[in-house]
């Protein structure tokens, strides 16, 4: 029986790797699209905030981190958002941010932000 589980497991373990790595693959794809074109594809990240003040805030993407140099937050500017999409987050609120890609790959341009249920 032991065994049967283990099977189990390992299957549902290679199932939950393949997801990740195809949602990796994704999603730095996003981030290494051109400026031009990074400009106009928009970029959604769904996570828990890490700490926000003033006009960024920093998102641990759910079930992944893939920030550039081995963080574990994207950084999001929030100066295109109005202030009353953000104002009432705290660290630890699940938010779906939707922007793009900056030129320079490092950071997210919040469009909206909104705080969801995980």
């Amino acid at each position: 029986m032991a065994r049967g589980a283990s099977k189990d497991m390992n299957g549902r373990e290679f199932g939950q790797t393949l997801a990740a790595a195809v949602t990796v693959v994704a999603l730095v794809g996003a981030l290494w699209v051109g400026g031009g074109a990074a400009q106009e594809s928009p970029f959604r990240v769904e996570g828990r905030v890490l700490w926000i003040s003033a006009e960024t805030m920093v998102v641990a993407p759910y079930g992944l981190a893939i920030a550039p140099s081995g963080t574990s937050g994207i950084s999001v500017d929030l100066s295109h958002v109005s202030q009353h999409e953000y104002m009432r987050l705290a660290t630890g609120d699940s938010v779906l941010v939707t922007g793009t890609v900056t030129e320079a790959r490092d950071r997210v341009t919040a469009t909206t932000v909104r705080r969801t249920r995980f």
